[in-house]
């Protein structure tokens, strides 16, 4: 099986963090995990030293600045330097079912480039949303995917596994979004760089504590962006090499 970095960033999650890298650690117990926390006011940041401190396949990443898109790419960054095949990156929450992750790394052992946990693909189960978000969800999901011509139905999900031989070649420096957006635009860059993409259904779970970090600003923030990117031309298709 592919080595694999587990990129985990946390604000603010005490609750589920432990309970997270414990159904990390079961799934796939040779995968590295580092914890990259955005100066959370919880505790969570000091559960994650003690977590790592009783097993070395843990690293924590301490960082005074918040932003979910520049902690994912420290994360990338991180897996690329340390030469493993593959980096995964999911929620604290535990919202996903981290069983699949094995599944997921056989999938880029056969020459996948990105793998995402779909909850919108047949064989998905989503449990718990409320159905405001999920009609929100599957919508915007829909806007993006016409806009930007992909085929991918849950362009939206936060748990994924990628190549880092796809890694090598996206420009990570010059990807400036976050949040919702963040998660549309890596995917885009994936299939411009020529990265084969694949969905596995996935059971979601709404988060049962903490709080989401999910508010209208950053779903008007994703209309916006998905919206700029299809008024300038960009698709989710191979750029051609010059």
């Amino acid at each position: 099986m592919p080595s694999v970095l587990v990129v985990v960033p946390t604000y603010d999650e005490i609750d589920s963090l432990e309970r997270t890298i414990g159904r990390l650690r079961q799934s796939v117990p040779h995968a590295r995990v580092l914890v990259v926390d955005d100066a959370s006011t919880d505790g969570t940041g000091e559960l994650a030293d003690r977590l790592a401190a009783d097993d070395p396949s843990i690293e924590v990443l301490h960082r005074t600045v918040r932003g979910y898109g520049s902690a994912v790419r420290e994360g990338l960054r991180a897996g690329i330097a340390a030469g493993v095949d593959a980096v995964a990156v999911t929620d604290a929450d535990g919202s996903y079912d981290l069983t699949l992750l094995g599944e997921m790394l056989e999938a880029i052992e056969e020459d996948v480039d990105l793998v995402i946990a779909s909850r919108w693909v047949p064989g998905g189960d989503v449990r718990a949303m409320a159905g405001r978000r999920r009609v929100l969800s599957q919508a915007g999901n829909r806007y993006a995917r016409t806009l930007l011509g992909t085929d991918v139905q849950d362009l939206t999900s936060t748990f994924r596994v990628y190549s880092t031989r796809v890694l090598r070649r996206m420009p990570l420096d010059r990807i400036r979004s976050d949040s919702i957006a963040f998660q549309i635009e890596l995917a885009v860059r994936v299939a411009q760089a020529g990265g084969r993409i694949v969905e596995m259904p996935v059971q979601f779970t709404e988060r049962a504590v903490g709080v989401s970090k999910t508010d209208v600003g950053m779903v008007v923030d994703t209309l916006r962006r998905v919206t700029a990117w299809s008024v300038h031309g960009i698709r989710a298709r191979p750029r051609r090499q010059r």
